[in-house]
């Protein structure tokens, strides 16, 4: 998989299509905790230099939030979030 998150419990799963990818985020851990990203740009097949990040909003799953690639994700207990990066 070309992304992983800092913590082992949180887990990232990709489907990507030329320019564009999701990324699913679940968490296995026992507490709320706040993960990064690292994402091996090669593989993903994305320039990291055009990519935009974004978390849209999914009716009872997700609130719309701003991201960087350097910022921390909040990921709640058992619960995960949907990610697209877009070139």
């Amino acid at each position: 998989c070309p992304v992983k998150t800092t913590n082992d419990k949180v887990l990232a799963t990709v489907y990507k299509k030329k320019g564009t990818a999701l990324i699913s985020i679940a968490s296995w851990a026992d507490n709320d905790v706040k993960v990064k990203l690292n994402i091996d740009w090669k593989k993903l097949g994305i320039d990291p230099a055009k990519a935009t990040i974004t978390i849209p909003e999914i009716k009872n799953f997700q609130s719309a939030q701003q991201f960087s690639v350097n910022s921390e994700l909040a990921v709640p207990k058992g619960k995960g979030l949907l990610l697209i990066v877009n070139q």
